[in-house]
């Protein structure tokens, strides 16, 4: 592949249509399975830029982005996504989410954008080998958007040699890019934990069996365990 020539074309020059297009966005968030406008959006602005190839829709509103150098080589997806989550947005600026009870609130909004200004340099920069894939995947917040594009017969043509997810990562310079052999940011993984109890009437309390106890008991001992274990303690989990 070639060298993207960032000096030649720098992308401050595209930036305006970039923050434009993450506001518009961030003000029309969609649920998982519900991207149809987000994939719209993401289709015109990516005219643009001549991709080879669109495979649209994808594993139900998925998208992919081929720019294809039509000679032997890898083939090199980058993978983002398209929904949002369902929180109400607090925010007061201009562009805050215009969709009762749905919003940005994890960052997929940026991470389109961030996508679409890689397809601003790749179109400046076709590969000079293989294919370079953008893929817009839906449904990410659920957990089966992924699956749903691997299944889909149309995926055969995006399958890759080499894969990237994209995620942001706080507490870095700004513009570095951040890379790790190996699984990083691995889904989380729900237990669920019942506690049985016995009524009893208030008159005669000691023949209950209340689980108050032994619940912040367990909660008390499993904030114990070792920091690289992330807890999410819910009581209507308990």
């Amino acid at each position: 592949m070639t060298t993207l020539k960032t000096a030649q074309h720098p992308i401050s020059n595209f930036m305006p249509r970039l923050i434009k297009l993450r506001r518009d966005l961030h003000a029309a968030p969609e649920l998982s399975d519900n991207e149809q406008k987000t994939a719209r959006m993401i289709t015109d602005f990516f005219h643009q830029f001549s991709p080879d190839q669109v495979i649209c829709p994808l594993g139900s509103n998925g998208i992919a982005f081929l720019f294809d150098s039509r000679r032997p080589g890898p083939n090199v997806v980058f993978r983002c996504e398209l929904d949002a989550i369902p929180i109400q947005e607090e925010n007061d600026f201009t562009y805050r989410s215009r969709v009762p009870g749905v919003s940005h609130k994890c960052g997929h909004d940026g991470h389109m954008v961030i996508m679409a200004g890689f397809g601003y340099l790749i179109s400046l920069n076709r590969p000079e080998q293989g294919r370079i894939i953008l893929l817009f995947q839906p449904a990410e917040e659920t957990g089966h958007g992924a699956a749903a594009v691997v299944e889909d017969p149309k995926f055969k043509n995006v399958r890759a040699d080499y894969a990237f997810a994209l995620h942001n990562l706080p507490g870095y310079p700004l513009g570095a890019v951040l890379l790790k052999a190996g699984t990083i940011n691995c889904a989380s993984r729900g237990m669920i934990i019942r506690l049985a109890g016995i009524a009893s009437h208030a008159a005669w309390p000691e023949e209950g069996l209340s689980p108050a106890l032994p619940m912040c008991d367990l909660i008390k001992a499993l904030m114990k365990l070792p920091s690289s274990a992330v807890l999410h303690i819910s009581s209507k989990n308990i």
